[in-house]
């Protein structure tokens, strides 16, 4: 029960948001998520996936919880995790051509940080949901994916998302130097 009301405050949440550029963030030359992120998502995906053919009711769980991860990584990938595949050229001194397109890359990231966190709640919900609707037999697994997103949401809201936003900060103030 507990579970259903954080969900419905979470998708309540979301509805009362006030309108905000969902428009793609395309631009030539836009920087490419790094590839050890992207075989992560890939690896979530596939284990939910398989989570999917489940035959108890956590396979229904198991579908809701995969469209979201879906929706949610592309959000993610589209905007707050290419910047940081600029890492290694701006540790080298070396500045992007498109500083305007990154740091407006950047500012959405910022102004998305919050939706991006209840995001990740909502799927916290659904994998207490998908432990609660499956058999004794698939609960180590699920328990063990959870861990996984767990570490993976961690690491996203403690160190990849305030480093898009802090390459945007930094492209701001080596603009601004003579």
């Amino acid at each position: 029960m507990k579970n259903l009301f954080i969900l419905l405050v979470l998708v309540a949440f979301n509805q009362c948001k006030p309108n905000q550029d969902h428009s793609p963030t395309q631009f030539l030359g836009k920087p490419e998520v790094p590839s050890s992120i992207k075989v992560t998502h890939r690896f979530l995906l596939k284990q939910i996936h398989t989570m999917t053919q489940f035959e108890d009711s956590s396979g229904r769980v198991a579908l809701k919880l995969e469209a979201m991860m879906l929706h949610h990584f592309a959000e993610e990938e589209e905007f707050i995790l290419p910047t940081l595949g600029l890492l290694p050229m701006l540790a080298n001194g070396i500045m992007p051509d498109q500083k305007t397109e990154i740091v407006q890359l950047c500012e959405k990231a910022k102004r998305e940080q919050n939706h991006m966190s209840a995001e990740h709640q909502l799927i916290s919900a659904y994998l207490e949901e998908l432990k609660q609707a499956s058999e004794n037999t698939n609960l180590p697994e699920i328990r063990a994916f959870e861990n996984e997103i767990i570490k993976h949401a961690t690491l996203e809201e403690e160190v990849l998302f305030p480093t898009s936003i802090l390459i945007g900060e930094f492209l701001k103030l080596k603009s601004s130097q003579p």
